[in-house]
């Protein structure tokens, strides 16, 4: 039977990741939370590599298969994700993943995620195989109603309290969406020491955090790279670095912003209109205006080759000094503003 996403902290992983798992539902917010859960029991478990596949590859079935034959390098065991971008899968993939899940190999570990599956799909003999072995998480998008009740999980697993008002504020001030009460979360954490005088958030710190303009965060760094302003770009990642923002915590943001333009892109190019696929993955409405300019000047290619440079760059920070690792970051948020053309990595 399916975990629901809003119950799994990934304990379930920590020791051991399964063979393969698949995170499906169309909520962003515990498709991220929770794929990072994976990825990072993989990397504690020795799975150093990691390799990306996505539904709209062409020939995506005999790439699924020569993954499952292919040796690694080295004796490198790799992270393996299928990004499904439709309700179902075709006969040749689905074929693939039953015998990927009927001979997985022992140096790889496989994640399929994607949107809510049809009723055809969910009855397959793959998804029927991981259901009953609970290797499905159900990342469907949560009631209005429940929203206060996934609030309190997520705060006091981040050991923040807040008073019943500034409770209500978050939830006014994101119209309910994870995505964005999330945000407002890891804010909290990053500026806390300079705002938390007691041991439980008043409103009044809350909104403080919630209206601030002066304080300098991540989340404006990304959206500086949304609005492609290089002087400000440039200006805000030199202050987020004297500021002492680790660089580590700033990729984070990123990769998340660049996966959600790359959900959003493809569906434009399967002919869905823009303002659709926006609304589809809750984008915060503040934000739409960016998140649209953003996908209209990247390709779906682009986007993919951004993303491998986070994946790059996650490695390189790790051994680098602070100067070089803003630098790399520059690298990626700076193609942002590009017009839609190819360029080169």
């Amino acid at each position: 039977m399916a975990i629901k996403a809003a119950e799994f902290d990934g304990h379930q992983w920590r020791s051991a990741l399964p063979q393969v798992a698949a995170l499906i539902g169309d909520e962003a917010f515990f498709i991220t939370r929770i794929g990072d859960l994976w990825r990072t029991a993989g990397k504690d478990q020795g799975f150093t590599e990691r390799l990306v596949l996505d539904q709209t590859e062409p020939e995506i079935a005999p790439r699924v298969l020569s993954e499952l034959d292919a040796l690694s390098l080295f004796a490198d065991k790799t992270l393996v994700e299928l990004r499904l971008s439709k309700t179902t899968l075709d006969k040749s993939l689905r074929e693939a993943v039953d015998q990927w899940m009927q001979n997985p190999p022992e140096d790889k570990r496989l994640l399929i995620s994607g949107p809510k599956l049809t009723k055809t799909e969910t009855s397959a003999s793959w998804y029927q195989t991981l259901d009953r072995s609970t290797g499905v998480v159900d990342a469907a998008s949560i009631p209005s109603y429940q929203f206060g009740q996934w609030l309190e999980r997520e705060l006091k697993s981040h050991q923040i309290m807040m008073d019943a008002e500034a409770k209500s504020a978050v939830q006014v001030h994101t119209e309910g969406n994870l995505l964005a009460a999330g945000q407002v979360i890891e804010r909290l954490k990053l500026i806390q020491p300079d705002l938390i005088q007691g041991p439980v958030l008043s409103l009044e710190e809350v909104l403080d955090v919630l209206t601030q303009s002066a304080r300098h965060t991540i989340y404006d760094l990304v959206d500086l790279a949304l609005k492609a302003d290089l002087v400000a770009l440039n200006r805000m990642t030199d202050l987020l670095k004297a500021e002492g923002v680790e660089a580590m915590t700033a990729l984070w943001a990123i990769s998340r912003e660049l996966d959600l333009l790359l959900q959003i892109r493809y569906r434009m190019d399967q002919g869905e209109p823009v303002n659709q696929a926006i609304s589809s993955l809750r984008i915060w409405r503040s934000r739409e205006g960016l998140v649209r300019g953003a996908v209209n000047r990247l390709s779906l290619i682009q986007l993919r080759k951004l993303l491998t440079l986070c994946h790059d760059a996650d490695r390189t920070i790790k051994g680098a000094t602070q100067e070089p690792a803003w630098s790399i970051l520059k690298d990626i948020l700076l193609p942002l503003k590009l017009q839609k053309q190819p360029f080169l990595i």
